[in-house]
């Protein structure tokens, strides 16, 4: 049995409910804490920077600027709210289309894409079955199922599952193709053209609806320029953890057993519990749901729907840029070409491409049509409406993260960056930005990580002092950072998003050099079985170095300390503060990535009991 079939009655949350009164305190906090921000970053560089030492103390500085822009970018994100009222399931096509004077209306026609490559058939069983679930209050509303199958696996090969046999057991139909060009965008795009639903649903292999799905959700598109409707992804088989006594035990033996017998409230303290840090209510519920007040939310792919005649005209669009983009460089090699001649092979050569090429095709897409002339709208609808599958390993969190990251800087470096792109609004733009900002991070999280070993070593402090000016700043900057980031997330827990954020550095450089200097990116598909890497030190060997540096560092200015040697008592003692808060930051990525498959197993156990105990 698939390990994730005991959490099938576990029930998703409930969506954060708007308070005009949190939004006020949100604003007045966010607008207090803009304006501390930029007085400590004035009197920073008025009185406090190091100028016998600016190798340190400027990029230092420039980190803090870079950071609090960060911050002025997740305040204007947050800054507003808007949820749209439900309204009931399309039935009629001119509910959502304008229809030609002389054509006949009709019911409208859904499609369900399954978009799979090289999931196991039992977990792709299990969302084709779902699909099949789906409700709809008009029987005249014909709802189509396709499995989009980028693995080849139809029959031929007889040591691969078949997925055109499952296909055939359910009635729907199946799709494969003698290539993989474009990735999930390529799959889709097969499918495109040999379908005709006025409304694609876009599934992974583990997306699974819940019944009322397109119930639900189809009403949006009565405003006949919402484009796509993005719903949360919620992963259901997040793990609840283990006992602190039986981690110790399983991951150091009888040494383990010991500690965890000593410990006091041992059995009762829970490590584990969203281990690798990828529960994405704070991203849907928050985050994403937040850029409706911009129309700026953009598509995840899973558990969206796209109106086709926006992703139609997107694709003529686009093809047309193309050609006269593909002429201008022959002309300028060829000064005689005959031009019509020329459009017309053009004209058959490039594709009509409604999903766009790319490791990260749906925020793309959501680009080209939020910068559309046609002007078309989004939505992040607020509750959960289907479930999905949670990595399962430290090696394919990195991999699917680390990928999410490649794209946005890929896109960053195109010509169709969306903060320069024609047709952005404002506030569109600074939303793109903020995810775009997100992956640049390690440009000054590296050095807040690092600074405080350059300083135990070198005794060279950033600042002249660390003195009472300098902490009558920083301390209520810090706490209004606290209090801002109360009110704007809801509520919602943000402990593991932020130690995960601190602590990706790493994946996040690898991803920055891997785009910047021409590594080839690849569409690396989320493993959906559980596999365990031999050793996953490779992404957290820098996190082990600075804590190793960190206590060594510390041993060697506490020596100094000792014999009165030290040259500033203030400065040790704030790297010391500071260290300490990088540990509580880094130590939870760097267990997550030792978690292996008895703790895994050992997970499961105690969920299984937990749930057993839930169920009434």
């Amino acid at each position: 049995m698939q390990y994730y079939k005991q959490f099938e009655s576990r029930k998703p949350y409930i969506p954060s409910k708007f308070s005009a009164w949190n939004e006020f305190l949100f604003q007045i906090t966010a607008i207090v804490f803009i304006l501390v921000g930029f007085e400590y970053l004035i009197w920073r560089w008025n009185h406090s920077i190091n100028w016998d030492a600016t190798w340190v103390s400027i990029p230092l500085y420039i980190a803090e600027i870079m950071a609090f822009f960060g911050s002025i970018l997740t305040v204007l994100n947050y800054w507003t709210h808007k949820d749209i009222a439900k309204e009931t399931p399309i039935h009629f096509l001119s509910e959502m289309e304008n229809i030609p004077q002389n054509n006949i209306d009709r019911p409208i026609k859904i499609d369900l894409y399954i978009a799979t490559y090289n999931e196991p058939l039992a977990i792709v069983e299990d969302t084709v079955i779902d699909a099949t679930k789906a409700k709809y209050p008009f029987d005249d509303v014909a709802i189509k199922i396709y499995l989009l199958d980028d693995g080849h696996r139809d029959g031929e090969n007889k040591d691969q599952e078949n997925f055109k046999a499952l296909a055939e057991k359910y009635q729907i139909t199946y799709f494969s193709r003698e290539n993989n060009i474009g990735y999930k965008a390529g799959n889709m795009n097969n499918a495109f053209y040999k379908t005709d639903g006025d409304i694609i649903v876009v599934l992974d292999a583990d997306t699974r609806m819940f019944p009322n799905f397109l119930t639900h959700t189809t009403g949006y598109f009565r405003n006949k320029k919402m484009g796509w409707v993005q719903t949360p992804q919620w992963f259901y088989d997040i793990p609840s953890g283990v006992p602190l006594n039986e981690y110790l035990e399983i991951q150091y033996g009888i040494v383990g057993k010991v500690f965890g017998t000593i410990i006091p409230f041992s059995k009762k303290f829970t490590v584990g519990k969203n281990v690798f840090g990828t529960d994405p209510q704070l991203f849907y519920d928050v985050i994403l749901r937040r850029r409706n007040a911009s129309n700026a939310a953009f598509s995840c792919g899973a558990g969206s729907l796209q109106r086709r005649s926006a992703l139609v005209k997107l694709a003529h669009k686009e093809h047309d840029e193309n050609i006269t983009n593909a002429l201008k460089n022959l002309k300028k090699k060829n000064k005689n070409l005959n031009l019509e001649q020329e459009k017309l092979r053009l004209n058959q050569e490039i594709p009509l491409r409604p999903f766009v090429h790319h490791i990260s095709e749906d925020i793309f897409t959501s680009i080209l049509l939020h910068s559309d002339p046609n002007k078309w709208e989004s939505y992040q609808h607020p509750d959960v409406e289907c479930r999905m599958l949670s990595p399962q390993s430290f090696d394919v969190f990195i991999q699917q993260f680390a990928r999410y990251g490649e794209g946005t800087i890929d896109i960053a470096l195109s010509k169709k960056n969306p903060v320069w792109i024609k047709g952005m609004t404002l506030r569109q733009r600074l939303s793109y930005l903020e995810t775009i900002w997100s992956y640049l991070s390690p440009l000054w999280l590296t050095i807040f990580i690092f600074y405080p070993v350059v300083f135990f070593f070198t005794l060279v402090p950033p600042l002249k002092a660390f003195n009472f000016d300098f902490f009558i700043r920083i301390v209520p900057f810090l706490l209004l950072n606290t209090i801002v980031t109360l009110f704007g997330n809801w509520g919602v827990p943000t402990k593991r998003p932020e130690q995960f954020y601190l602590a990706g550095f790493w994946y996040k450089i690898q991803a920055l050099y891997k785009v910047l200097f021409g590594g080839k990116i690849k569409f690396n598909v989320t493993t959906k079985s559980v596999k365990y890497a031999n050793s996953n030190l490779k992404h957290v060997w820098p996190h082990l170095l600075v804590i190793v540096l960190s206590l060594l560092g510390i041993a060697y200015n506490g020596y100094l300390v000792y014999i009165n040697a030290h040259p500033s008592y203030s400065a040790f003692f704030a790297n010391i503060f500071w260290t300490v808060f990088t540990f509580y930051l880094i130590i939870p990525y760097i267990r997550a990535s030792f978690w292996n498959k008895e703790l895994f197993e050992k997970s499961l156990e105690y969920d299984k009991k937990r749930e057993n105990r839930n169920r009434p």
